[in-house]
């Protein structure tokens, strides 16, 4: 069976090309593919794979942007940790919908699905019509972000609005949000989940540990080695470190 693995953060693509190995250690897996643009890229330069585990949210967009030319023999998982597209996922493909993190058992039961259909002779043409579908409702009822964090405070409990959020970085196993005026929260949440429930025009991952808003964003400085330092505006003594890999999605993020 071949694969073909859509995923931004490089944890969740390698812990799942783990589990996949160890389902099936004869499975070819391609990726992982990070941005819309380069899924759109690669799905016209390469054979059809026999599944494609894709991330719902990227750093460029959503995966359904880049499935509207998939084959139609191809199936597709999707993965991600916040559960908004579900009902979208399920009208779409009927193969699966995996919520992160991935349990290892849900994934064996859907690879184990997939490879009963490739070898059906009724095996159905769903793919491409119902993405159209899809795509079209995305499209037209547009997608629902996070606005406000709810934060439990000494007795009771806080509203932060997403519009006030400077940054939130991970620090000690601890998740923190920074707002513009520099009030500290701690939520509990991972990086990641918050990731996915944040607008990707407002918010960029600029690394392991921090997101950042887009108006936050006081200026870039070049680093050695192709990397970036990134200024927050209103916290003078922040300079956030992005990769030379990275660099390009974040001016490009920067340059809309």
């Amino acid at each position: 069976m071949n694969a073909l693995i859509i995923e931004d953060e490089f944890r969740n693509a390698n812990r799942l090309r783990k589990m996949l190995v160890d389902i099936d250690p004869e499975m070819h897996i391609d990726g992982p593919l990070e941005t819309v643009t380069e899924t759109h890229q690669w799905l016209r330069s390469h054979p059809a794979p026999d599944v494609i585990f894709a991330d719902i949210r990227l750093s460029d967009g959503v995966s359904f942007d880049a499935l509207d030319a998939v084959d139609n023999h191809t199936a597709v998982v999707f993965t991600t940790a916040y559960d908004e597209y579900a009902l979208q996922a399920f009208q779409y493909n009927g193969i699966a919908y995996l919520m992160k993190p991935i349990e290892e058992e849900e994934l064996r039961a859907t690879v184990d699905r997939i490879r009963d259909m490739k070898g059906s002779s009724t095996q159905p043409d769903v793919n491409a019509a119902m993405l159209r579908d899809l795509l079209a409702n995305l499209r037209q009822g547009g997608t629902s972000y996070r606005e406000r964090f709810l934060i439990p405070y000494k007795d009771g409990f806080e509203v932060a609005n997403v519009k006030e959020v400077s940054h939130i970085y991970s620090e000690y196993k601890n998740t923190k949000l920074c707002l513009k005026d520099g009030t500290k929260y701690t939520l509990n949440m991972s990086l990641d989940e918050i990731e996915q429930q944040l607008n990707p025009n407002q918010f960029f991952r600029v690394n392991r540990q921090f997101i950042v808003a887009v108006d936050s964003v006081a200026g870039l400085k070049s680093y050695f080695g192709g990397k970036i330092r990134v200024r927050i505006r209103n916290f003078e003594d922040l300079e956030v470190m992005c990769s030379r890999d990275k660099a390009p999605q974040l001016k490009a993020w920067l340059n809309k």
